[in-house]
């Protein structure tokens, strides 16, 4: 008997010299239509010859380092000689060339970057291993691509740790969290260059995946991690409560030796998660889960291939307006490696695109515009038939494909102070690909106009020209939150960031001033909340006076309250369902409780 067979990775077809006749006819049009269809789906990603190294077991980012309008680029992993290595490529046309940046190399590693000191140029941190054992090394970005080591004291979390960047106190300095071997540290950015370690009680864990997101719409970061912790796979949630970490019990499958990202994929205002890895049975799987809005996690059947030893990337690769996913790695079977890219239908699942990626074990990947034409470009290093670093341009937009085009910029700002404690809040922008929901906000703020000395946006103030691949700072919310400000005048902005992470202008400019009104350091009495008949009610206040907020599961403040006296009541019967935030700020206290109505 014959088989015809149609290998889409490689645009191969299989066919017998000798057929039946009416399997001939068969045959031909099956073969038509497959021509028609690698036509349509003609190669979208192209392999450039950059002359990059090749690297494994390392990790790669793109980002402006020299704030110069284009993408540069970030490469630390292990060599063709097995030997660490690290550089920084200055992207001059679209043309990467090496240059002397001061980063000493690493393997087995892993690299995070942002701008911890606020002053506009793009930092890294990378944990990994050299000849002479475990390290973490802080570079501050000098300027020019020049990067200076800063003894920051940080945990070296060794072979397969991970770290990522957040500001979970909201005082505008991104923080750092570090996990691997079994431990598990944050590191609170003290604002003068120093960090502290801070007792957050996160689980240790080995070969970990780590990735912030304020999954639950109430203004801070919460944290995501999956790794081994004592049992092979686990997955911890920890939901961010001013500052304070509390585990979230979720019925999410775990896996070791991949990848954990948020991202929203059903564009409804509410961050989703994807998992890669290896599950109990060291089987390669790939899981991804729809967050319900009310603090709980739903199987989504996206239909992905189980891969481990790679990353796992949510992208809008093809500018539609809602994430895809890619994934790269080994996947069950002995030998069995790829990389696949699955395109979002847009109905809650996924189907596989044919990418023509090469395939690559203990593989990095990065996703950035770097020749400025419109669509996501991506760089792929791993280990294949030897150590490989590949550049693949994006040219889906010479096709039925267009250029992504940035949102509108926010209006509207609004601005509430109590004490030393302050609230921002926009109206939400539009964008012609991203649905509204799917929008994250971006915001810049400082102690004088045009300034970024409290928050840095890592974009150009001036044109919104994004400096790496991200979504914005505040996520989701259209409003962010401020702790612990220092008397004085603050002057903020806030830009658009669409699902191709694109950004807007900036929007006029804001600004609020903090009385220098003192705030007790010492633990508040916590009033009691009671839900009953449809009737918020807050007893036992501390104080006379105050304002409330009701904030939706989009993050939108749906209501404002004066209050005075000792206790509050709100009618909440005819909210929707879904999981709300209530917020009582009065003499610089403040006081918060979520409720599922």
């Amino acid at each position: 008997m014959l088989i015809v067979t149609y290998n889409f990775m490689n645009n191969c077809i299989f066919t017998p010299s000798k057929l039946p006749a009416r399997m001939k006819r068969y045959s031909l049009i099956l073969i038509l239509t497959i021509s028609a269809i690698s036509q349509v789906y003609a190669q979208p990603f192209v392999s450039v010859n950059s002359g990059l190294p090749g690297v494994g077991r390392g990790a790669v980012a793109f980002a402006d380092f020299d704030n110069d309008g284009d993408l540069d680029l970030i490469l630390s992993g292990q060599d063709n000689t097995y030997s660490p290595f690290s550089a920084v490529y200055r992207n001059d046309a679209g043309q990467f060339v090496g240059v002397e940046s001061g980063i000493a190399p690493l393997e087995n590693c892993a690299m995070a970057v942002a701008d911890f000191d606020l002053d506009g140029l793009q930092d890294v941190v990378i944990t990994g291993v050299d000849f002479d054992g475990s390290k973490t090394l802080l570079y501050r970005n000098t300027g020019n691509l020049l990067f200076v080591l800063v003894p920051a004291g940080f945990y070296n979390a060794g072979a397969g740790g991970d770290l990522a960047w957040a500001d979970y106190n909201n005082d505008g300095y991104p923080d750092l969290v570090i996990s691997g071997n079994w431990q598990t540290h944050l590191y609170t950015n003290n604002g003068d260059g120093t960090f502290s370690p801070d007792e957050a009680g996160l689980v240790g864990m080995n070969t970990p995946a780590l990735a912030w997101g304020d999954f639950d719409n109430d203004g801070d970061p919460d944290l995501l991690m999956s790794g081994d912790a004592g049992s092979v796979g686990e997955v911890y949630i920890y939901i961010n409560q001013d500052g304070d970490f509390f585990r979230l019990e979720a019925q999410i499958e775990g896996a070791v030796g991949g990848d954990a990202r948020w991202g929203d994929f059903d564009n409804d205002g509410n961050l989703d998660i994807l998992i890669t890895g290896k599950d109990a049975s060291l089987t390669p799987v790939s899981y991804v889960y729809r967050n319900n809005g009310d603090n709980t996690f739903s199987f989504a059947n996206a239909g992905l291939v189980g891969t481990a030893l790679g990353p796992a990337d949510w992208i809008d690769y093809d500018n539609d307006g809602d994430l895809d996913v890619m994934v790269a790695g080994q996947n069950a079977g002995c030998g069995n490696a790829a990389t696949r890219l699955y395109e979002n239908n847009g109905a809650g699942s996924f189907y596989e695109f044919p990418a023509g990626l090469a395939y690559a074990e203990r593989a990095a990947s990065a996703w950035g515009d770097f020749d400025n034409d419109g669509d996501y470009d991506l760089v792929l290093t791993g280990i294949s038939t030897g150590h490989t670093t590949r550049l693949y341009r994006n040219d889906l937009i010479t096709g039925s494909f267009q250029p992504n085009t940035p949102p509108t910029a926010p209006g509207n700002l609004y601005t509430y102070v109590s004490g030393d404690y302050a609230v921002i809040s926009w109206a939400r922008s539009t964008d012609a690909q991203s649905p509204q929901n799917s929008i994250t906000y971006n915001v810049m703020m400082g102690t004088s106009p045009g300034s970024i000395d409290v928050i840095s946006p890592m974009s150009d103030p001036a044109t919104g020209h994004r400096y790496m691949t991200a979504a914005g700072n505040a996520g989701q919310n259209d409003f962010m939150v401020f702790r612990n400000l220092e008397p004085g005048t603050y002057y903020f902005r806030v830009q658009a960031i669409d699902q191709a992470f694109a950004g807007s202008a900036f929007s006029d400019e804001g600004s609020f001033a903090v009385l220098g009104t003192h705030t007790t350091d010492q633990p508040l009495q916590m009033p009691e909340l009671l839900l009953q008949h449809g009737i918020i009610m807050v007893n036992y206040l501390p104080v006379s006076r105050g304002e409330a907020y009701l904030i939706g599961p989009e993050g939108r403040i749906v209501e404002t309250r004066h209050f005075a006296g000792n206790n509050f009541e709100m009618s909440v019967r005819d909210l929707t369902p879904g999981l709300y935030v209530i917020r009582l700020l009065a003499e610089g206290k403040q006081w918060t409780w979520k409720f599922v109505k």
